[in-house]
């Protein structure tokens, strides 16, 4: 692993200085070949862990052409049914890294990922989760959603606001589908969870409100149901101040008059006075 790693800064070294072709690596200087050929021939090694280091030494090379990443993405979808908790986990990071700047190459990874959603190591599931939403296209939004729902219940909340940042990016990437989305959200503010997870869930849906006008009203809508049964000062005045802010632009802001009337009425005085 030694090897691998100096290699690994070798080739850094070469791209830092502008000798890379600009194209594939295989077709840059003699160093950089060969240094590549080196680390591709790691990933036939009997040691899983030389096969690891390879694979996440060529993944983290700037610039690679699909192609010249394609046996490093085939050599960790082996390493996702290892038996080891950690190489699984090594994987999936590594493998979620990469699905960030090119989700198409990962997306071969995806039958194996959504088996992984139900792995024991909730880590693991919700890096398995969170690349999904990354690879997966647009008519598999409904699947997935299913099998979070059900994954969501059983981990703690630093894990749900992991998949909440997920789905934000999942709804910029499919504007079409934000009903779909902000719906899937909001019924997890009805559901148990901490101040933190709630909070990342609003933020989200007003981020999402303000990057996506077309999601507006339906997403005040869905913030106003969950005043209703709040249990948290600080997110139930700020949505009113929301509301105040941009329910009078919306096409029937009547409509919000309730949520706020019967705050003024059931509420403590910091909710009462926002």
């Amino acid at each position: 692993t030694c090897l691998v790693r100096y290699t690994a800064k070798l080739l850094h070294d070469e791209i830092a200085q502008g000798r890379a072709s600009g194209g594939s690596i295989q077709d840059g200087t003699p160093i950089m070949r060969g240094g590549y050929k080196f680390l591709e021939s790691c990933l036939r090694h009997k040691e899983d862990m030389v096969i690891y280091e390879a694979a996440r030494a060529i993944c983290g090379l700037p610039n690679l052409e699909p192609q010249d990443l394609s046996p490093a993405i085939n050599s960790l979808q082996a390493a996702l049914s290892s038996p080891s908790p950690a190489m699984r986990f090594a994987t999936m990071k590594t493998l979620a890294n990469v699905a960030a700047s090119h989700p198409r190459v990962v997306s071969k990874c995806n039958e194996d990922l959504e088996t992984l959603i139900a792995d024991a190591n909730r880590s693991v599931a919700t890096l398995a989760i969170t690349t999904l939403l990354k690879t997966g296209s647009e008519n598999s939004i409904d699947r997935l959603l299913k099998q979070i729902s059900a994954f969501l219940t059983d981990i703690a909340d630093e894990y749900k606001i992991t998949v909440v940042k997920s789905l934000q990016q999942l709804c910029f990437t499919y504007p079409s589908r934000h009903r779909v989305i902000v719906g899937f959200l909001s019924n997890f503010l009805r559901e148990e969870g901490g101040f933190d997870f709630k909070r990342s869930i609003v933020a989200g849906i007003i981020n999402l409100m303000n990057q996506i006008p077309e999601t507006t009203e339906s997403s005040l809508l869905h913030l106003c149901e969950f005043i209703e049964d709040c249990e948290f000062t600080m997110l139930s005045t700020q949505i009113l101040n929301l509301l105040g802010e941009m329910g009078p632009s919306t096409s029937a802001p009547a409509r919000y008059i309730r949520f706020i009337y019967n705050r003024v009425i059931l509420e403590n005085s910091a909710v009462r006075a926002a």
